[in-house]
């Protein structure tokens, strides 16, 4: 069954679990984009709206894989299914996504030059252009 949750909601809890997540991991997070509404595909076929939001944290005062790890299971908690990932090379940024729960997708990266945190809303009914047009 789709979610039907009103836009308000969806940008409403893509900004909660966004927030949530970063106080998990402390520090001083700054907004770099959104949150922002986008045009999306409802499972019905027809046309939607979902919000996305990133923030970026500089220079970790923690240990990322010790950070992943909290993410992981504050993102568990909240019915959220998550797969951790790393990319390749001598010094990896550890990275744990997830899809479910509160959002269709979120992403968290950690590295020693900086974490980011990216999430989208579940697509609910709504036209993204007039929102757009409305000021979202």
């Amino acid at each position: 069954m789709e979610n039907e949750q009103t836009p308000d909601q969806a940008k409403d809890a893509v900004v909660t679990i966004v927030d949530d997540t970063a106080d998990v991991v402390g520090g001083a997070w700054s907004v770099a984009s959104g949150p922002a509404v986008q045009g999306c595909r409802r499972d019905s076929g027809g046309r939607g709206a979902a919000y996305f939001l990133t923030k970026m944290r500089e220079q970790r005062a923690g240990d990322p894989a010790d950070d992943v790890a909290s993410v992981e299971r504050t993102w568990k908690a909240k019915g959220i299914t998550t797969e951790r990932y790393e990319s390749g090379g001598t010094e990896p940024t550890l990275g744990v996504r997830g899809t479910g729960g509160p959002t269709k997708s979120i992403d968290f990266l950690a590295d020693e030059r900086g974490y980011s945190l990216d999430a989208v809303s579940v697509c609910t009914a709504g036209d993204a252009e007039e929102l757009q047009r409305n000021g979202e």
